[in-house]
């Protein structure tokens, strides 16, 4: 039996064992020295009379590899090679650990947070409706672009790197201005300054050559760079001041064709007020700002090997003129999770449970949601084994039961879409 361990950020350990016995898939998994769970899956038979014919004990095989997978890119390490995956040194990996995670923005203003910003002491930075990407520049100066989830790839051309598909970014990354050795952090974005998200997933989703015809045919994508986590092989995040992090940022973008300068506002170059803010986004068709403070550095929330992105809490937030967040979606009607629709949706999917993950880990149920879903996606996701999913959800305002209120509901939640390169761990809301 093979054994995966994680370590939380209150220093708990998690540990999860797998082994298949002919068609038989055996779990465990627990906290180190606790209860552990122990589960049974099946293998079965697939595509049978076909050239890729499985039998279930292949099938077996086949899903435990899988599950390893999930396991690896959510952060657990397998016994023994712990020592040797902590100590590995980010800028001169052969390539970066695929349980690399960088901090992501506060989904919420905290009070601190609204503090800054009404007292000018926070710097508000453009906020671009794209697909997050790392790019390293690596320390013999060949550019390597990662997605969010730490792949070099798209899940389907393994062999084909992500830096195939954008030869304009590479171009200006492997030029003598931007020193070797150096990490950025950024969104892949449209080629005008229009938000343009779906024309970026297309991009994105789809296979290299598809990919480059679609640029080809409409313009090519750029890459907004709003940190910049290492450079000339030395770390910057969590020891330099954000506000130096962003010079370089801007530096590395001046002159180049298709890199972007972050675009910052501030002290006396946006409202005082959060909801003249948001109505400032709005009226220039942005998907928000994230706020921050300049004179932060992040600390040891700026990244870590654990697999689960960190909120750098008063020091970087959203805000955004809709609130949108992610969530974990159940469906099983049977057995009291959500509803079948009604109608002509009679037996189909209706309303799901949205839930989250506290600041202790445990998963919250938030509420119900029904809204937002189009015929073709209800016809293609009413069984059960179409869930759980991750999804983006869109609200106009939350209450929390942490600050007084009787719910963790939101207010009008609508679908907006599914969060594939997202896991479910990530859903985390430490305000709740």
């Amino acid at each position: 039996m093979r054994e995966f361990r994680n370590t939380s950020r209150t220093g708990a350990v998690r540990v999860w064992r797998i082994a298949v016995v002919g068609n038989e898939i055996h779990t465990q998994f627990g906290q180190l020295d606790g209860k552990m769970q122990d589960v049974v899956e099946l293998g079965e038979p697939k595509n049978v009379g076909r050239s890729n014919e499985m039998t279930a004990e292949q099938d077996a095989t086949f899903q435990a590899e899988r599950m390893i997978l999930k396991k690896t890119r959510k952060g657990y390490v397998e016994s023994g090679t712990e020592t040797e995956e902590s100590e590995v040194s980010i800028i001169s990996a052969e390539t970066l650990p695929t349980n690399l995670c960088f901090y992501k923005p506060f989904n919420s203003v905290t009070a601190a947070m609204k503090q800054k910003i009404e007292q000018s002491e926070a710097w508000l930075l453009r906020k671009y409706d794209g697909e997050m990407m790392v790019i390293r520049k690596t320390l013999e100066g060949q550019c390597e672009m990662y997605s969010r989830r730490m792949l070099p790839h798209h899940h389907l051309e393994p062999e084909i790197p992500w830096t195939t598909r954008f030869p304009q970014i590479v171009r200006d990354v492997e030029h003598p201005d931007i020193p070797n050795g150096t990490i950025l952090l950024g969104e892949i974005i449209g080629a005008s300054d229009e938000d343009d998200r779906w024309n970026v997933a297309k991009v994105m989703k789809s296979k290299t050559d598809k990919a480059l015809r679609h640029q080809q045919d409409t313009d090519l994508l750029r890459y907004v760079i709003w940190d910049v986590a290492w450079m000339d092989g030395h770390q910057l995040i969590g020891d330099t001041k954000v506000s130096i992090r962003l010079d370089w940022a801007e530096e590395f973008a001046s002159g180049a064709s298709h890199l972007v300068a972050p675009e910052i506002f501030v002290e006396g170059e946006y409202p005082e007020t959060l909801e003249e803010i948001m109505e400032l986004a709005h009226f220039r068709k942005w998907e928000g700002f994230v706020a921050i403070d300049p004179n932060e550095s992040y600390g040891d929330r700026g990244f870590n090997l654990r697999g689960k992105a960190e909120r750098p809490r008063n020091a970087c937030a959203k805000i955004k003129p809709v609130f949108e967040d992610d969530f974990i979606a159940l469906w099983d009607p049977d057995n009291g999770i959500g509803a079948y629709g009604r109608g002509k949706y009679t037996g189909k999917l209706g309303s799901v449970e949205l839930f989250q993950i506290n600041h202790l880990g445990e998963t919250v149920k938030i509420c119900d949601m029904g809204n937002g879903w189009s015929k073709q996606f209800i016809e293609s996701n009413s069984t059960t084994d179409s869930w759980p999913k991750v999804v983006q959800v869109k609200y106009e305002s939350r209450t929390y039961r942490s600050r007084g209120d009787k719910t963790d509901a939101l207010q009008f939640p609508r679908f907006i879409v599914v969060r594939e390169d997202k896991a479910e761990n990530e859903c985390i809301n430490p305000e709740l």
